[in-house]
């Protein structure tokens, strides 16, 4: 009786993983991946682009050398952006310096 027990252990227990792995009709289905990130486009960006931005996630958070790409390329695009606006306005051009508007007090 043990070794009746023991056999439809293994039976049942080969027919599980042989289920799993797909070789039995049905299995998991194709595999997935999580891996959605598309970098920005090195042309102009748009408001679209920004909004339609996904970051993968990893073990601890979004994928750090993702996130830093996306940064310096935003970086890039602001600062071209300052550049230009500092032409339309007539000012010199070189690095841009922020002013503070004086206080009403």
């Amino acid at each position: 009786m043990k070794w009746f027990i023991l056999l439809v252990g293994i039976v049942v227990l080969c027919g599980v993983v042989a289920l799993l792995l797909g070789y039995v009709g049905g299995g998991m289905g194709r595999t997935t991946t999580t891996l959605s990130h598309e970098p920005l486009p090195e042309d102009e960006l748009s408001d679209a682009d920004v909004e339609q931005l996904r970051f993968d996630v990893g073990l601890r958070g979004y994928r750090m050398s993702e996130v830093d790409a996306v940064i310096g390329r935003l970086r890039r695009a602001l600062k071209e952006k300052d550049e230009q606006i500092a032409v339309l306005r007539g000012e010199p051009s070189g690095p841009v310096e922020r002013r503070e508007t004086p206080s009403a007090g």
